[in-house]
């Protein structure tokens, strides 16, 4: 989206993917276009006062009317489809109350019901006019006039002088890092103050509702229709911290609750949270010219991917933004003392983990199409076991930072709990922001 809306000023504009293009969290999104985004509003208000809660809801607005905008401009045909938004509580729904005279204030079409099938809920809010759409037959229709270039890993940029090293070298003038988590580890702090969110999602034929839901506590579940099926999402945890094994078992068992019964897609995404629950979109660090970064959507990408685009071509082409300073990476973030603490400590026990060289466990201790970090051949190794008994090794450290390496059993995937970088069972990357693979040992 930033390449394309740069490319509409004129600029010359180059999109360098590391893999195939939407293949990654925008090809496993929900894909709910809203600025219904639960208690946000009235987490914002507390933290930050009125004005910054109200100016969000106004961003989120105009990220809505921008695919709206698009979309007819084009004419493109992407399931395009105005619908209401719904967050529902299991619980007495005070949050949720005050959320909505909140949003009434700021204008919005909101109110407060009760139980809204298909989920049973005690109080729910309610937003009019939103919308749900497909996001690959939506950017695989906008036109692009830019150079486009998949398959290709950046693995280092020397950031003071923006050449980019991906094989081959890519001289640049600006350089805007969409990485999804940032890539640059040794400007902006970025290691410290975002962290990964891995989520679970099935797909059901059944078409139990024409309204999108989402449940007010992070892990709830998420609903969603789609073509003639239905979405469930949820029980989301901190990506390499898995709280409960056997996620899509229990999304499955939900599902059939609301009519799902046929299921004939599983997938995860992940999702990068930043501690206020707004974006991060601008200059890079202080200390660099030209390098921009966008990340942290809080699993509100749609929106939030449009008004950042926006802030990074104004700030390109030397225009003012409105959401500009609201969304910065250098904003200071209030009251996030114990999630940053929570969160180094964490990054500071996997990485102490992984040096540690000693272990009891052996591929003994490793049942069938599981794996598990274990001394194997002399060395602490994460190894998987397949279901015929053959083993794949890789190291135990990420590649990024040297967390230890943690066996996700219902992703079949070895992923790190300090910054997010999953691996499949060869030590390919499946996300960052490591840029090299985990080694295959045999």
């Amino acid at each position: 989206m930033t390449a394309f809306k740069l490319a509409e000023e004129g600029k010359s504009v180059t999109l360098v993917e590391a893999g195939r293009l939407f293949g990654g969290t925008t090809g496993k999104t929900t894909a709910k276009i809203t600025a219904n985004q639960g208690n946000i509003y009235q987490e914002l208000y507390l933290r930050y006062g009125k004005e910054a809660a109200r100016q969000y809801f106004r961003a989120q607005s105009d990220g809505m009317s921008g695919f709206a905008d698009l979309i007819e401009k084009y004419g493109i045909d992407c399931d395009f489809t105005r619908t209401d938004g719904i967050i529902f509580s299991r619980c007495g729904g005070e949050r949720l109350k005050s959320t909505c005279r909140l949003l009434k204030e700021f204008g919005a079409d909101c109110e407060i019901v009760g139980e809204v099938a298909p989920v049973k809920s005690v109080c729910a809010l309610k937003m009019s006019g939103q919308y749900l759409f497909d996001p690959i037959k939506f950017l695989s229709a906008l036109p692009v006039n830019f150079e486009i270039f998949e398959n290709t890993r950046v693995t280092e940029i020397d950031a003071k002088n923006k050449i980019l090293y991906c094989g081959n070298k890519i001289y640049a003038n600006t350089v805007v890092i969409a990485t999804h988590f940032p890539i640059i580890d040794k400007y902006g702090g970025y290691i410290f103050k975002l962290r990964q969110s891995l989520s679970y999602t099935i797909a059901v034929k059944e078409k139990v509702t024409d309204k999108m839901f989402l449940d007010e506590e992070q892990d709830g579940l998420s609903v969603r229709p789609y073509a003639n099926g239905t979405l469930f999402g949820g029980f989301d945890h901190r990506t390499g911290r898995v709280k409960r094994v056997g996620s899509f078992a229990r999304l499955i068992n939900k599902s059939a609750l609301y009519g799902g019964k046929a299921v004939t897609h599983c997938w995860a995404a992940a999702d990068v949270m930043t501690f206020d629950g707004m974006p991060y979109a601008g200059a890079y660090s202080k200390k660099l010219h030209k390098v921009y970064v966008i990340t942290g959507f809080n699993k509100w990408g749609m929106t939030n991917a449009m008004v950042c685009a926006e802030i990074i071509r104004d700030a390109i082409c030397g225009k003012e933004n409105e959401y500009a300073r609201m969304f910065s990476p250098q904003r200071k973030i209030k009251a996030c003392f114990k999630s940053a603490l929570s969160n180094i400590l964490t990054n500071f026990g996997n990485i102490t983990a992984a040096y540690l060289p000693f272990t009891v466990k052996t591929v003994k201790n490793i049942p069938v199409g599981t794996g598990a970090v274990v001394r194997y051949k002399g060395k602490k190794r994460a190894v998987y076991r397949d279901e015929n008994g053959r083993l794949y090794a890789i190291g135990r450290m990420c590649p990024h930072m040297h967390g230890q390496l943690k066996w996700n059993a219902d992703t079949m995937t070895w992923d790190c709990p300090c910054h997010g970088s999953r691996f499949d069972i060869y030590g390919n990357i499946i996300s960052e922001p490591s840029v090299k693979c985990c080694k295959h040992k045999i």
